[in-house]
Parts: structure tokens; C-alpha cells; sequence
């Protein structure tokens, strides 16, 4: 397997995600807000076969007063206006917008990959780990052991953007 080769468009993407990660991909687009799509569906593209029930994007820190002065543009990619911290889409399904202190670093160092017919910026791999080593929920373990069957990881950069408890704790997954 080559590690940079763009990975397949997710065929376990379930219906349900595509149009609201579509409209929010589009809704990014279109104002020009840098963003990465992060979580479940990032895992998957990255090689775990899962199921997500959900859509998670990490954007820049601006993101939501751009958002707020742009209702027309929220509505017609099919959100609610109302909100700018979490995005309701018409479907049913909210996308989520996970803000820290390091969302904008990870969105600066997003990769743009081709999913479908389609560009996409998704987090770095290291990136997607820290993330999920810092929410340190029992599902993002298994992202994480996934992850690492599909993806070399560089030791020293995951552990430039973690602390030295997740980074324990990323080996102890590692050595499962």
C-alpha cells in the first residue's frame, strides 16, 4: 500500500452523511473558511472500516462570526442560520465543529484529498490521533489501533502534539 496515494471514497459511509458532509464541505467552500473533516468519517478514510453516526469538522477560529454574517449562504447549503457553533442541517443530522486551542494548527496542516469526485481537506493522521487520544473515549481507541494497520506513523511528530499521558497511552494502543 502506498501511504500517499489518496485513499477511496468510504464505501461505509452511510447515506444519511453524505449530502449534510457535502452541504458543510460546500458551506466551507463557499465563505472560504479553512476547515478539516476530523472524527468517524476521517478514521474511515484513513482505513477503519466503521460505522459513524455523525459528520465532525474542525474549523479556524473565525468560523463562526463568518457564519453569522452569512445566513443566506448557511440556508442555502441547507443548515439552519441560528446556529454557527454547530451546524443543523435540514436532513436532521448536525454536523459538528469541534474549537480548542489547536484547531487552527490542524487545519493548516489538512491534507486535500479526492473522495469521489470531489476535494476534501481532512486532518493530517497525527492530527486525527491527537484529537482522538485527547477526547480519550473508549471508540476512539479502536480509530486509533485502525488507523495504525493502515498508516505509518511518525513517533516523534504525534509526540510533539501530545501530552506525555497520551502518548503512553497511544503506545499502549499501539502494542495491542
Amino acid at each position: 500500500m502506498n501511504p500517499d496515494a489518496p485513499p477511496p471514497f468510504p464505501s461505509n459511509i452511510h447515506a444519511t452523511l453524505e449530502d449534510p458532509m457535502w452541504d458543510a464541505i460546500k458551506l466551507f467552500t463557499t465563505l472560504k473558511i479553512s476547515y478539516a473533516l476530523i472524527g468517524g468519517v476521517a478514521a474511515m478514510i484513513y482505513g477503519h472500516a466503521r460505522f459513524s453516526e455523525d459528520i465532525d469538522f474542525v474549523a479556524v477560529a473565525n468560523h463562526q462570526e463568518i457564519l453569522a454574517t452569512n445566513p443566506d449562504v448557511m440556508r442555502a447549503c441547507n443548515f439552519d442560520a441560528s446556529s454557527t457553533w454547530k451546524l443543523y442541517h435540514s436532513s436532521g443530522l448536525d454536523v459538528d465543529i469541534w474549537k480548542d486551542e489547536h484547531s487552527d494548527a490542524i487545519v493548516a496542516r489538512a491534507k486535500t484529498v479526492r473522495l469521489g469526485n470531489r476535494d476534501v481537506c481532512i486532518a493530517d493522521e497525527h492530527d486525527l490521533i491527537a484529537m482522538k487520544l485527547r477526547a480519550n473515549r473508549p471508540h476512539d481507541d479502536g480509530d486509533i489501533f485502525a488507523i495504525l494497520k493502515h498508516k505509518p506513523i511518525d513517533e516523534t511528530l504525534l509526540r510533539s502534539r501530545v501530552t506525555p499521558e497520551q502518548f503512553a497511552h497511544y503506545l499502549s494502543i499501539k502494542a495491542r
